[in-house]
């Protein structure tokens, strides 16, 4: 049987066998305002306070100070678990081409320091953006899948989808990663926005092929009842 790492967002786990399969890769995809960096560190705030794993915050899309502005609005103190070595952000928005393998080795040397299980790449489009050619993008995909992979840890890696694209991330690490979890925004026609979760791929799991509707409160990210899908 597969050892799986829950994510701790209620209702979500149940869709996937409890939790993400152990020491894998997973793609987290979506549109501007579907709540990325919401799962993303629900994930990790909720492997530090309900599981006792120590996880790494990644920062490429945004600074530290910035992120952590926007956590506040769910309670999440990450400072105060930063301060007890639960969690650890590790600014690197500033990274341009030359700083990719040295932001790696930083990386590594923060996960074997803190002795960290679970990390969040945030965002792997703003990561690659220094690259220009689509053959070094894909040799960093490559790279970094290999280099994620031998790290011990459960990962969680952002990619950005522009208003109504049909392509995942760059269109080549949706092949490499262990599983996609689908994350969009729509008007409906009362013009409200809606959101709405799939699971695309989930390596080693029997997964929901469903389509949830879930929201973001003040809690995180909430799913509703599957009853009351609109999508």
């Amino acid at each position: 049987m597969t050892e799986r790492v829950p994510t701790g967002i209620e209702g979500f786990d149940d869709l996937i066998e409890k939790g993400l399969p152990i020491e894998g890769v997973f793609l987290v995809a979506g549109s501007p305002g579907a709540g990325k960096t919401t799962f993303a560190a629900q994930f990790i705030y909720e492997g530090a306070t309900r599981f006792a794993e120590k996880g790494i915050y990644v920062c490429f899309a945004e600074n530290r100070d910035s992120l952590l502005r926007n956590l506040d609005r769910f309670g999440w103190n990450f400072n105060k678990l930063e301060i007890e070595g639960y969690i650890s952000i590790l600014d690197l928005f500033t990274t341009k081409e030359p700083g990719i393998q040295s932001n790696l080795n930083l990386i590594l040397e923060k996960i074997n320091e803190v002795g960290a299980k679970r990390l969040v790449i945030d965002s792997f489009t703003a990561f690659s953006m220094a690259l220009t050619e689509p053959a070094d993008v894909r040799f960093l995909i490559h790279l970094l899948y290999r280099f994620l992979k031998k790290i011990g840890c459960t990962t969680v890696m952002i990619s950005d989808m522009p208003w109504g694209s049909q392509r995942i991330g760059l269109g080549v690490e949706e092949f490499i990663v262990d599983g996609i979890i689908l994350m969009q925004t729509k008007f409906d026609d009362e013009g409200m926005l809606r959101r709405s979760l799939r699971i695309i791929k989930m390596r080693s799991t029997h997964h929901s092929k469903q389509t949830y509707e879930y929201d973001i409160t003040d809690n995180g990210i909430q799913f509703f009842p599957s009853d009351n899908k609109k999508f």
